[in-house]
């Protein structure tokens, strides 16, 4: 539990410049700077500018889709946890309960990938944060289905160690 005293050091990273002072406005907004201080860092996920095992935690949403590398974002991940690091994640990811959604998914991820800085709609993101060469084991979480977010659905999320 956090004392009154102590505070959070969030650093953001981000490889386009221009989301900081979205990044801003939301930590803003969400209370985030009346206890904490953020910094925002360019990278990619794939090289994260950070020393190893600097971090206590690591969150990650809607990234992992993007990114070149997905093992190796992962990895890089794995790397700047501390011992006993938590890694939070939310990724949307090929269906695997509707065929038909996956194969839509998997004809438009090409179209995707053009219209939404890299974006893939075929990805199978928890099996590669759970494989074995991860280093990662899920505490919580998992797949889910989502209604109403079309080939953005389904969902992964959770928390992993």
């Amino acid at each position: 539990m956090w004392g009154a005293d102590r505070r959070l050091d969030l650093i953001g990273i981000d490889p386009n410049d221009k989301m900081e002072k979205y990044a801003r406005q939301s930590a803003k907004s969400a209370g985030l700077l009346e206890k904490s201080s953020l910094r925002i860092v360019h990278g990619v996920a794939e090289a994260i500018p950070l020393e190893t095992a600097s971090c206590d935690a690591v969150v990650c949403t809607l990234t992992l889709c993007s990114v070149v590398d997905p093992e190796r974002a992962v990895s890089e991940i794995r790397r700047v946890l501390k011992p006993g690091g938590k890694f939070l994640f939310w990724e949307h990811v090929l269906s695997e309960t509707d065929e038909d959604l996956a194969r839509s998914q998997r004809a438009l991820t090409a179209w995707q990938v053009k219209r939404a800085d890299g974006c893939h709609l075929d990805r199978q993101t928890l099996k590669t944060i759970t494989a074995s060469s991860s280093g990662f084991t899920l505490q919580t979480g998992g797949y889910f289905d989502l209604k109403g977010f079309n080939i953005l659905n389904p969902t992964v999320a959770g928390i992993a160690a």
